[in-house]
């Protein structure tokens, strides 16, 4: 009977144990698997060091801000705060209509004086804006009435619709205060799809979706950019669902292709890779010695190896343009002419298989930002194969606090821009562009006259046909003079959760950029 008893009760009690257990597995569940909220994580590379449009550019701005102008799908640019602009016989005076009753989050109406401010500290040297150039040609801004503007040009500028996708500012916001020390830089306050909620920094943004918007109204409440700088934890949480949209490195595309939680889309991009000459090191200076690693760079391996395909070979700041000119140097893998040119440029090779001139050593540093594997691989690659023509390169990879650009050597680029020709073509390759002496970007103090005179006919020439034949002849003049070593152009290939509908596919920008340009049109495919 004990017997009997005894195994009844060790039954009982396993039959108690297993229930104990599913209750506590189904509590385990319930807990793990809150109610799916209404929003979107967006694994951002890096963190911002501020908001506000004119002072930095950050992958925000789309999502915060709008423009007189905006770009569309196809990259072409039309009305967008602006209901109608009419443009006078001499191409000098633009007048632009604004929409009424489209308001800032804080509720105030955006008006004329709104986008006349903004220009104004663009323009303004104290607020040292990185889009000062783009409106030097702009004589005098002015509000006609509440809801028109007049812009007057020194002279024709063919790009300044493009220019006027800038997000505009809410002049009330800036009222007594310096604006590179406004409380708005880190509390935005702008006419998007969504508003500023809550930045927790080092961690995470949070914008909230507002509900007043002029144009489509968000579906998705929150958009929360977490900053995740190691490209292996992006893609990790992404494959886990702890973030559901991330740029992925080409080396993990193969792996994340197989996850059925995911879409994968391997996007064109206008952004290119390559690396910039500094021309204060007087070894740049000769335009041979610039050739000759130009053509010791295997571009067709590194766009097969460390690109894993999902890019191509790189030799013009406009391959992805329709001013494309695909009849230039393209610098062709040769060590041969590599050889030749360094010959006779006089850096002759000795005993240790490295070049020498005038008891110089050919040598030098490619600094490039830790952060970035695939820059970091490809300066790692070419250093090596630079080895075949007698050169000691190293390779320094720097967190980019660290990094400054004008001091290095030479540096791993990334520009690249699918909007109008001047786009990072006159802020990196102009004369008045060197960072010495503007807001502009020529980090390695180019100076060609030639490209400076094209660049500056391309800007301000309005025939297509001839603005055409100017940048075809700034790319041929650039081959021959070349800044960069162009290398590669990189793919933007993002994964996002498979329940997320809405994304539009068009040629991206540097780093990607434009991916998120149609946010408020995406929506959970169960919501």
């Amino acid at each position: 009977m004990f017997t009997l008893n005894k195994k009844m009760l060790v039954l009982f009690m396993v039959l108690v144990l297993i229930v104990a257990g599913c209750s506590k597995k189904e509590d385990v569940i319930k807990e793990a698997t809150p109610t799916q909220e209404n929003r979107l994580i967006y694994a951002s590379e890096e963190e911002f060091e501020g908001l506000n449009p004119i002072l930095e550019e950050t992958n925000l701005d789309a999502l915060l801000f709008r423009g007189v102008m905006r770009f569309d799908e196809n990259n072409k640019v039309g009305t967008d705060i602006a209901d109608s602009f009419d443009v006078s016989e001499d191409k000098l005076t633009y007048t632009f209509t604004l929409n009424e009753g489209i308001t800032f989050h804080d509720g105030k109406e955006l008006t004329a004086e709104d986008v006349v401010f903004t220009i104004e500290s663009i323009m303004d040297d104290q607020n040292a804006s990185f889009l000062k150039s783009d409106f030097e040609e702009v004589e005098s801004t002015k509000t006609l009435d509440k809801y028109t503007v007049e812009v007057t040009l020194k002279q024709p500028f063919t790009p300044l619709l493009d220019k006027l996708t800038v997000p505009i500012l809410p002049k009330h916001a800036f009222e007594g205060v310096d604006m590179r020390t406004a409380d708005f830089n880190s509390h935005p306050i702008g006419a998007g799809p969504y508003k500023f909620d809550n930045w927790d920094r080092g961690n995470a943004l949070t914008l909230q979706a507002y509900s007043d918007f002029f144009g489509t109204k968000p579906s998705i409440e929150k958009v929360i950019f977490k900053f995740i700088p190691d490209s292996n934890v992006r893609a990790l949480q992404l494959k886990s669902g702890e973030v559901d949209v991330a740029l992925l490195d080409p080396v993990q595309v193969e792996n994340l292709q197989k996850e059925e939680n995911l879409t994968i889309y391997d996007m064109e991009s206008s952004d290119y890779r390559g690396i910039l000459f500094n021309m204060n090191l007087d070894f740049w200076k000769d335009v041979n010695v610039r050739r000759a690693f130009s053509y010791a760079t295997d571009r067709e391996q590194i766009v097969k190896g460390i690109l894993k395909g999902h890019g191509s070979v790189a030799y013009s700041p406009l391959q992805n343009h329709e001013f494309h000119n695909d009849q230039i140097e393209k610098y062709t893998y040769d060590v041969e002419k590599a050889n030749a040119l360094l010959d006779e440029a006089g850096w002759i090779e000795k005993e240790d298989g490295i070049r020498y001139k005038d008891g110089e050593k050919l040598s030098f540093t490619i600094t490039t930002p830790a952060s970035d594997t695939v820059r970091t691989n490809m300066a790692n690659y070419v250093a090596e194969g630079f080895k075949d023509i007698g050169a000691d390169v190293k390779v320094a990879a720097l967190d980019w606090s660290a990094i400054t650009i004008e001091d290095a050597d030479a540096f791993m680029v990334g520009w690249g821009s699918p909007y109008d020709a001047d786009h990072h073509t006159h802020i990196l390759f102009h004369t008045n562009e060197s960072s010495i002496n503007s807001s502009g970007y020529n980090y390695g103090n180019y100076s060609n006259e030639k490209v400076d005179e094209l660049l500056t006919k391309g800007r301000t020439t309005t025939d297509p046909d001839e603005r055409k034949a100017i940048y075809m002849q700034f790319q041929e003049e650039l081959a021959k003079d070349p800044a960069f070593d162009f290398i590669a152009y990189e793919n933007a290939v993002y994964g996002i959760n498979k329940n997320v509908s809405g994304v539009k596919e068009r040629t991206l920008g540097h780093h990607g950029s434009g991916f998120l340009w149609n946010v408020e049109e995406w929506k959970w495919n169960d919501q």
